[in-house]
Protein backbone atom coordinates (compact mmCIF):
# COMPACT_ATOMS: atom_id res chain seq x y z
CA UNK A 1 0.00 0.00 0.00
CA UNK A 2 1.30 3.33 -0.79
CA UNK A 3 2.74 4.60 2.79
CA UNK A 4 0.62 8.48 2.54
CA UNK A 5 -2.44 6.32 1.65
CA UNK A 6 -1.41 4.22 4.56
CA UNK A 7 -0.92 7.00 6.99
CA UNK A 8 -3.96 8.35 6.10
CA UNK A 9 -5.59 5.52 6.53
CA UNK A 10 -5.14 4.99 9.84
CA UNK A 11 -5.46 8.52 10.97
CA UNK A 12 -9.20 8.14 9.78
CA UNK A 13 -9.41 4.97 11.16
CA UNK A 14 -8.26 6.13 14.89
CA UNK A 15 -9.77 8.68 14.45
CA UNK A 16 -13.40 7.93 13.79
CA UNK A 17 -12.74 5.83 16.66
CA UNK A 18 -11.65 8.99 18.77
CA UNK A 19 -14.82 11.07 18.05
CA UNK A 20 -17.12 8.54 20.20
CA UNK A 21 -15.12 9.40 23.75
CA UNK A 22 -15.34 13.15 21.97
CA UNK A 23 -11.71 13.51 21.54
CA UNK A 24 -10.29 16.34 19.63
CA UNK A 25 -9.98 15.67 15.77
CA UNK A 26 -6.50 15.62 16.19
CA UNK A 27 -5.96 13.54 18.91
CA UNK A 28 -5.68 9.63 19.09
CA UNK A 29 -4.81 8.97 22.56
CA UNK A 30 -5.64 10.33 26.01
CA UNK A 31 -4.43 9.84 29.63
CA UNK A 32 -5.54 12.15 32.57
CA UNK A 33 -3.96 15.45 31.25
CA UNK A 34 -1.53 13.58 28.48
CA UNK A 35 -3.00 13.61 25.00
CA UNK A 36 -1.16 12.08 21.74
CA UNK A 37 -1.90 13.56 18.81
CA UNK A 38 -1.80 12.59 14.83
CA UNK A 39 1.77 14.10 14.64
CA UNK A 40 2.83 12.29 17.40
CA UNK A 41 2.42 9.19 16.04
CA UNK A 42 3.83 9.39 13.06
CA UNK A 43 6.77 7.51 13.43
CA UNK A 44 5.07 4.79 15.25
CA UNK A 45 2.83 4.60 11.89
CA UNK A 46 5.88 4.18 9.70
CA UNK A 47 7.02 0.56 12.08
CA UNK A 48 3.34 -0.33 11.87
CA UNK A 49 3.09 -0.33 8.21
CA UNK A 50 6.02 -3.19 8.68
CA UNK A 51 3.68 -5.33 10.59
CA UNK A 52 1.43 -8.05 9.74
CA UNK A 53 -1.48 -6.49 11.51
CA UNK A 54 -0.88 -2.74 11.91
CA UNK A 55 -3.67 -1.86 13.79
CA UNK A 56 -3.02 -4.24 16.27
CA UNK A 57 0.44 -2.80 16.09
CA UNK A 58 -1.10 0.93 16.97
CA UNK A 59 -3.54 -0.72 19.48
CA UNK A 60 -1.09 -2.03 21.56
CA UNK A 61 1.68 0.85 21.56
CA UNK A 62 -1.62 3.20 22.69
CA UNK A 63 -2.46 0.61 25.59
CA UNK A 64 1.42 0.73 26.91
CA UNK A 65 1.25 3.92 26.49
CA UNK A 66 -1.30 4.92 28.88
CA UNK A 67 -0.41 1.89 31.03
CA UNK A 68 2.78 3.40 31.72
CA UNK A 69 1.03 6.70 32.08
CA UNK A 70 -1.30 5.43 34.69
CA UNK A 71 1.48 3.92 36.58
CA UNK A 72 3.62 6.80 36.91
CA UNK A 73 0.65 8.90 37.96
CA UNK A 74 -0.05 6.80 40.81
CA UNK A 75 3.87 6.28 41.19
CA UNK A 76 4.00 10.12 41.41
CA UNK A 77 1.36 10.53 44.07
CA UNK A 78 3.21 7.79 46.08
CA UNK A 79 6.31 9.77 46.30
CA UNK A 80 5.06 13.15 46.15
CA UNK A 81 6.72 14.12 49.45
CA UNK A 82 9.74 11.77 49.02
CA UNK A 83 12.63 13.98 49.23
CA UNK A 84 15.44 12.11 48.00
CA UNK A 85 13.21 11.71 44.78
CA UNK A 86 12.89 15.19 44.72
CA UNK A 87 16.33 15.80 45.27
CA UNK A 88 17.32 13.46 42.33
CA UNK A 89 15.40 15.09 39.90
CA UNK A 90 16.26 18.12 40.34
CA UNK A 91 19.85 17.32 40.01
CA UNK A 92 19.39 15.36 37.05
CA UNK A 93 17.06 18.88 35.89
CA UNK A 94 20.46 20.57 36.63
CA UNK A 95 22.67 18.89 35.09
CA UNK A 96 20.84 18.38 31.80
CA UNK A 97 20.27 22.00 31.76
CA UNK A 98 23.95 22.84 32.44
CA UNK A 99 25.09 20.76 29.68
CA UNK A 100 23.09 21.81 27.08
CA UNK A 101 23.95 25.40 28.09
CA UNK A 102 27.24 24.88 27.97
CA UNK A 103 27.30 23.17 24.47
CA UNK A 104 25.22 26.34 23.73
CA UNK A 105 28.01 28.13 24.75
CA UNK A 106 30.47 26.39 22.93
CA UNK A 107 29.00 26.62 19.98
CA UNK A 108 28.01 30.80 20.30
CA UNK A 109 31.60 31.92 21.59
CA UNK A 110 34.36 28.95 20.87
CA UNK A 111 36.28 29.49 17.50
CA UNK A 112 36.82 26.88 14.91
CA UNK A 113 40.64 25.19 14.84
CA UNK A 114 41.93 26.86 11.26
CA UNK A 115 43.89 25.20 8.61
CA UNK A 116 47.43 26.27 9.73
CA UNK A 117 46.71 24.81 13.43
CA UNK A 118 45.26 21.50 11.82
CA UNK A 119 48.42 21.34 9.43
CA UNK A 120 50.93 22.16 12.39
CA UNK A 121 48.73 19.39 14.99
CA UNK A 122 49.25 16.90 11.90
CA UNK A 123 53.00 17.52 11.82
CA UNK A 124 53.92 17.48 15.39
CA UNK A 125 51.73 14.48 16.52
CA UNK A 126 52.13 12.41 12.90
CA UNK A 127 53.24 9.25 14.65
CA UNK A 128 50.08 9.29 16.40
CA UNK A 129 48.18 9.19 13.18
CA UNK A 130 48.15 5.48 12.17
CA UNK A 131 46.29 3.24 9.43
CA UNK A 132 45.02 0.58 10.40
CA UNK A 133 44.79 -1.06 7.07
CA UNK A 134 46.09 -0.43 3.80
CA UNK A 135 44.98 2.29 1.92
CA UNK A 136 45.13 3.07 -1.78
CA UNK A 137 44.60 5.58 -4.66
CA UNK A 138 43.83 3.73 -8.31
CA UNK A 139 41.47 1.90 -10.75
CA UNK A 140 40.49 -1.35 -11.91
CA UNK A 141 38.82 -3.02 -14.78
CA UNK A 142 37.83 -6.20 -16.39
CA UNK A 143 36.75 -6.98 -19.85
CA UNK A 144 36.23 -10.37 -21.73
CA UNK A 145 39.28 -12.05 -23.35
CA UNK A 146 39.43 -11.51 -26.61
CA UNK A 147 38.33 -8.16 -26.77
CA UNK A 148 40.27 -6.01 -29.25
CA UNK A 149 41.03 -3.12 -27.36
CA UNK A 150 42.68 -5.23 -24.48
CA UNK A 151 46.08 -3.46 -25.80
CA UNK A 152 44.42 0.19 -25.62
CA UNK A 153 43.04 -0.34 -22.20
CA UNK A 154 46.14 -1.78 -20.88
CA UNK A 155 48.19 1.59 -22.06
CA UNK A 156 44.93 3.58 -20.83
CA UNK A 157 45.31 2.00 -17.21
CA UNK A 158 49.32 2.60 -17.14
CA UNK A 159 48.91 6.06 -18.02
CA UNK A 160 45.28 7.13 -16.24
CA UNK A 161 45.83 10.67 -17.28
CA UNK A 162 42.74 12.82 -18.47
CA UNK A 163 42.88 11.56 -22.41
CA UNK A 164 43.35 7.65 -20.78
CA UNK A 165 40.47 8.27 -18.19
CA UNK A 166 38.44 9.55 -21.16
CA UNK A 167 40.07 6.66 -23.96
CA UNK A 168 38.53 4.13 -21.50
CA UNK A 169 35.10 5.11 -20.84
CA UNK A 170 34.62 6.14 -24.77
CA UNK A 171 35.22 2.07 -25.08
CA UNK A 172 33.06 1.30 -22.60
CA UNK A 173 30.09 2.53 -24.58
CA UNK A 174 31.00 0.38 -27.31
CA UNK A 175 32.30 -2.90 -25.20
CA UNK A 176 30.64 -4.10 -22.02
CA UNK A 177 33.07 -3.96 -19.23
CA UNK A 178 33.82 -3.23 -15.14
CA UNK A 179 35.85 -0.36 -14.35
CA UNK A 180 36.27 1.85 -11.28
CA UNK A 181 38.15 4.93 -10.78
CA UNK A 182 39.20 5.56 -7.44
CA UNK A 183 42.27 8.41 -7.52
CA UNK A 184 41.20 11.64 -6.38
CA UNK A 185 40.44 10.17 -2.78
CA UNK A 186 41.91 7.29 -0.68
CA UNK A 187 39.81 4.34 -0.17
CA UNK A 188 40.74 0.96 2.15
CA UNK A 189 41.89 -1.61 -0.03
CA UNK A 190 39.55 -4.08 1.74
CA UNK A 191 36.49 -1.58 0.26
CA UNK A 192 37.63 -2.57 -3.73
CA UNK A 193 39.10 -5.88 -2.55
CA UNK A 194 35.66 -7.55 -3.89
CA UNK A 195 36.27 -6.66 -7.44
CA UNK A 196 40.17 -7.68 -7.42
CA UNK A 197 40.55 -11.46 -8.25
CA UNK A 198 42.36 -13.34 -5.28
CA UNK A 199 45.50 -14.18 -7.46
CA UNK A 200 46.17 -10.36 -7.34
CA UNK A 201 45.39 -10.01 -3.69
CA UNK A 202 47.76 -12.93 -2.67
CA UNK A 203 50.52 -10.01 -3.42
CA UNK A 204 48.93 -7.56 -1.22
CA UNK A 205 52.57 -7.87 0.75
CA UNK A 206 53.90 -6.43 -2.53
CA UNK A 207 51.72 -3.42 -3.21
CA UNK A 208 53.57 -0.35 -4.12
CA UNK A 209 52.80 2.91 -5.52
CA UNK A 210 52.74 3.49 -9.30
CA UNK A 211 52.11 -0.29 -10.45
CA UNK A 212 49.89 -2.56 -12.15
CA UNK A 213 48.89 -5.90 -11.80
CA UNK A 214 47.13 -8.21 -14.22
CA UNK A 215 45.27 -11.75 -14.08
CA UNK A 216 43.45 -13.34 -16.81
CA UNK A 217 40.83 -16.24 -16.04
CA UNK A 218 39.02 -18.49 -18.74
CA UNK A 219 36.42 -15.31 -19.43
CA UNK A 220 37.82 -12.23 -18.27
CA UNK A 221 40.75 -9.96 -18.09
CA UNK A 222 41.49 -8.46 -14.83
CA UNK A 223 43.77 -4.77 -14.73
CA UNK A 224 44.26 -3.15 -11.21
CA UNK A 225 46.44 -0.05 -11.35
CA UNK A 226 47.38 1.47 -8.13
CA UNK A 227 48.70 5.03 -8.53
CA UNK A 228 49.29 5.52 -4.55
CA UNK A 229 49.74 2.99 -1.52
CA UNK A 230 50.13 3.41 2.00
CA UNK A 231 51.04 0.30 3.82
CA UNK A 232 49.01 -0.76 7.61
CA UNK A 233 50.25 1.09 10.38
CA UNK A 234 52.41 3.83 7.97
CA UNK A 235 51.29 7.31 8.33
CA UNK A 236 48.16 8.38 8.00
CA UNK A 237 47.80 11.10 4.90
CA UNK A 238 47.10 14.43 6.05
CA UNK A 239 43.21 14.50 4.56
CA UNK A 240 42.22 11.31 6.16
CA UNK A 241 43.35 12.99 9.62
CA UNK A 242 42.06 16.27 9.12
CA UNK A 243 38.96 15.39 10.64
CA UNK A 244 39.57 13.85 13.72
CA UNK A 245 42.70 16.24 14.11
CA UNK A 246 39.46 19.58 13.46
CA UNK A 247 37.43 17.40 16.27
CA UNK A 248 40.49 17.18 18.45
CA UNK A 249 41.41 20.63 18.33
CA UNK A 250 37.59 21.94 18.62
CA UNK A 251 37.35 19.93 21.79
CA UNK A 252 40.38 21.43 22.82
CA UNK A 253 39.11 24.96 21.99
CA UNK A 254 35.81 24.51 23.78
CA UNK A 255 37.26 23.57 27.23
CA UNK A 256 39.89 26.72 26.62
CA UNK A 257 36.97 28.53 26.56
CA UNK A 258 34.57 27.20 28.67
CA UNK A 259 36.82 27.80 31.53
CA UNK A 260 38.07 31.17 31.07
CA UNK A 261 34.19 32.22 31.17
CA UNK A 262 33.26 30.77 34.07
CA UNK A 263 36.24 32.27 35.74
CA UNK A 264 35.03 35.55 34.43
CA UNK A 265 31.55 34.97 35.44
CA UNK A 266 32.40 33.57 38.84
CA UNK A 267 34.46 36.59 39.55
CA UNK A 268 31.88 38.59 38.06
CA UNK A 269 28.93 37.34 40.74
CA UNK A 270 31.41 37.30 43.50
CA UNK A 271 32.06 40.99 43.14
CA UNK A 272 28.31 41.40 43.25
CA UNK A 273 27.91 39.63 46.72
CA UNK A 274 25.76 37.56 44.34
CA UNK A 275 28.44 34.67 45.35
CA UNK A 276 30.29 34.24 48.91
CA UNK A 277 32.75 31.55 49.88
CA UNK A 278 33.58 31.65 53.57
CA UNK A 279 36.36 29.21 53.87
CA UNK A 280 38.68 29.80 57.24
CA UNK A 281 42.34 29.49 56.67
Amino acid sequence: MNRVVFVAFLFLLFGCSSKTTHLADNVIAKAFDKTLTQRDLTPILEQAKDSPDSVKFIENYLKKWAIDEILYKEAADYYRNDEQINSQVEEYRQTLVLNKYKQALAEEKSKAPTTEEIASFYVKNKSNFTLSEPIIKGAFLSITNGSPNIKHLREAMKKLDRESIDEIERISLKHPMTYSFFLDKWVKLSDVSYMIPKNIMVNISGFASNKMYEYKDSVLSYMFKIVDFKSQNSAMPFELAKDEIEYLLKEKNDKIMLDRYLEELFAKQQKKGNIVINIKK
